[in-house]
């Protein structure tokens, strides 16, 4: 116990320190004083919400350290009459079981219960690349010292270490750091405190522009124990640094050069320029950063919060057609331009195989929500996105997908995402080859501020040899599109489609069946266009059934309604149709967004005297119960659960 007396002061509140950095002195002066002196001493102290409280007379509460569970220490004064009683001890069979405490204070009303797990069996850290659990080799703490920077390289990491980042870190680097694929190395922050890793003041020259920074890793897990407990905070600057805001130019998390086999999850990232960065650049004399010499494998991102980037929310894989080695820049050519003359030159970037993108909430994105390109084997689902292209500027029409297939990705599936009120398209898509699905995604509310705005735009490109002998084959199935703004609801460019090929042949490039389209042109009714539903540019090339197959009667068919009054859905429920005989469209039948860990234990209301506890696994656990009074004075007690499974 810390004891300190400070003379009171009517003066404002002096700044205080981090109460989030455990055991921390903390000084203060009270910011109001009781007209009525005499019923106060000059004692002080923090209470577990982190509010200063002046201590009555009589009351000893010396305390001015708060520990890392926010539980003070000057609780168990000889004055604090609490009785709390956490329950007995159980032992159990099951997975589930229920606490109940009891409390009562002779004094004081009892004001606040908080419930947390105290300890317990290792439980499963993401859903990874050895089926979900881990049981680390060895376990290490580090803390940040000096300015917040720390390097992992493979002289202070092991496959299968367990590492605990405690504090807050202006960044953290790995170099070389090498798990296995039975043995991964995790990062993640301590049961039941926050880590904070990233320089919300950086501006150029301002230290590492990077929260996370990988290069030549893999087998690596970053995994908090919830979202809102490891936590990527980016720039906030936004004075401008030559054009853009100094904030643009910073990554939140950044992997690069060879970084693969990866998961990223249970975190949130905020501002900063673009949240998540996944690719390689290509190198001069490194011909192992050329195309088709390597391709990166596994990089796994799910269950967790992007807010507020600058540019893009998640950025994966090269948009690059092509690199120019000299000028050390993109080098993007037409759809059906040939292969740049100079080989030696122009490098194609490497593409990455297995990405996933699930579970997520990405919201008010400068710029794309969801952009995967140069990727194949790609999977995005469950995630929810809405207001990206929220950065009014001129460069916003050319970065405006809330999920975006780019260039040179070959096999996608896009299913069970909701993407909702934004200035941009809901979807674009440029991948080529067959076998991509766009499938059973809910779409709303294209801002009317975008005149010329379409929900979903699909301009399939050339194969990775630039000969267009592989145009892009998408079926979009099972979807329900409502709202766009003053273009169309799907966007279909035949130009980019054409194959160079006989008219009619080789050109199956979007299939679409059993989709709700309605409410085209902002809901505003009206004309009754075919083409404010589905348009094709350049229907010429090949005639128009032919890019695009889109049935309106039998087993495929889709729906036109002209407002969501006449397509009588309930957009309080997913714009689910009220006439059950109406079968098309968007189901939800999995969850979207951020989810707990999966079999990890679950308090289902730690703010109540009784309490579920759900999904443990064998062990031994202890929870913890605090109780506080409305005179902010707090007693703790604990109960241990066996779990025999």
């Amino acid at each position: 116990m810390t004891q300190k007396k400070e003379q009171p002061s009517k003066a404002t509140q002096q700044d205080m320190k981090d109460a989030s950095q455990p055991d921390t002195v903390q000084s203060f002066t009270t910011a109001e004083i009781s007209s009525d002196e005499d019923a106060f001493g000059d004692m002080y102290a923090r209470g577990a919400d982190g509010s200063m409280q002046r201590i009555p007379v009589g009351t000893v509460g010396q305390l001015l350290k708060v520990a890392a569970n926010g539980f003070p220490a000057w609780a168990n004064d000889i004055t604090n009459t609490i009785i709390v009683n956490a329950g007995a001890d159980q032992s159990i069979s099951v997975a589930n079981t229920n606490l109940l405490a009891t409390a009562s204070d002779a004094n004081s009303a009892i004001t606040s219960y908080l419930w947390t797990k105290q300890s317990g069996p290792v439980e499963p850290i993401g859903t990874g690349f050895n089926g979900g659990s881990f049981t680390p080799l060895r376990t290490r703490t580090f803390t940040p010292s000096g300015a917040g920077d720390i390097v992992f390289d493979n002289t202070n990491t092991l496959p299968g270490d367990l590492i605990i980042l405690q504090g807050n870190f202006r960044s953290v680097t790995l170099t070389n750091v090498q798990g296995t694929a039975a043995n991964p190395i995790v990062f993640r922050n301590p049961a039941g405190q926050i880590t904070r890793i990233g320089n919300t003041t950086w501006a150029a020259n301002g230290g590492p522009a990077y929260a996370l920074q990988t290069s030549n890793s893999k087998h690596f897990i970053f995994a908090g124990t919830h979202w809102d407990n490891l936590l990527f905070t980016g720039s906030e600057v936004n004075t401008d640094g030559g054009g853009e805001p100094y904030r643009s130019a910073y990554r939140n998390l950044s992997f690069d050069a060879f970084s693969e086999k990866f998961e990223i999850c249970y975190f949130t990232a905020t501002q900063g320029g673009t949240c998540i960065v996944a690719k390689t650049d290509p190198v001069s004399g490194q011909s192992a950063t050329w195309y088709p010499n390597t391709t990166l494998q596994d990089m796994l991102i799910h269950d967790f919060i992007i807010d507020n980037s600058y540019n893009e929310g998640l950025y994966i894989g090269h948009t690059a057609t092509y690199w120019d080695l000299t000028g050390n820049a993109p080098y993007n050519s037409g759809p059906y331009d040939a292969p740049p003359a100079d080989s030696n030159r122009y490098k194609q970037p490497i593409m990455i195989n297995n990405v996933k993108v699930w579970n997520g909430r990405i919201l008010n994105t400068g710029k794309d929500g969801i952009q995967i390109s140069a990727s194949k084997n790609i999977e995005v689902y469950q995630n929810e996105v809405y207001n990206w292209a929220s950065v009014n500027i001129p460069a916003r029409a050319s970065h405006n997908g809330g999920i975006l297939i780019g260039g040179r990705s070959e096999t996608s599936n896009v299913h069970d995402n909701i993407t909702h009120d934004s200035w941009g398209e809901h979807l674009q898509f440029y991948g080529t080859g067959a076998g991509h699905i766009f499938k059973n995604n809910l779409c709303y509310n294209t801002n009317a501020a975008n005149v010329s705005g379409d929900m979903a735009s699909i301009a399939a490109r050339s194969g990775t040899n630039n000969t267009e002998n592989h145009p892009g084959q998408i079926t979009v199935e099972g979807n329900t599109f409502s709202r766009c703004g003053g273009g169309a609801l799907i966007r279909v460019n035949g130009y980019y489609n054409k194959s160079g090929g006989v008219s009619g042949t080789n050109n199956l490039q979007v299939i679409m069946k059993r989709n709700i389209l309605m409410a085209p042109r902002n809901n505003a009714g009206g004309d009754n266009y075919d083409s404010f539903y589905v348009y094709t540019e350049n229907p010429q090339d090949y005639g128009y059934n032919t890019i695009v197959t889109r049935p309106l009667a039998g087993a495929d068919a889709n729906v036109q309604y002209l407002t969501e009054a006449i397509a009588n859905v309930d957009t309080n429920n997913y714009y689910l149709p009220n006439n059950s005989a109406v079968i098309q469209g968007f189901r939800k039948t999995q969850p979207v967004g951020p989810q707990p860990v999966s079999g990890a234990s679950v308090i289902a209301t730690p703010n109540a005297a009784a309490t579920a506890v759900t999904n443990m696994v064998s062990g031994v656990y202890v929870f913890s119960i605090v109780v506080g009074n409305a005179l902010g004075q707090y007693k703790s007690d604990t109960v241990q659960v066996t779990v025999v499974l």
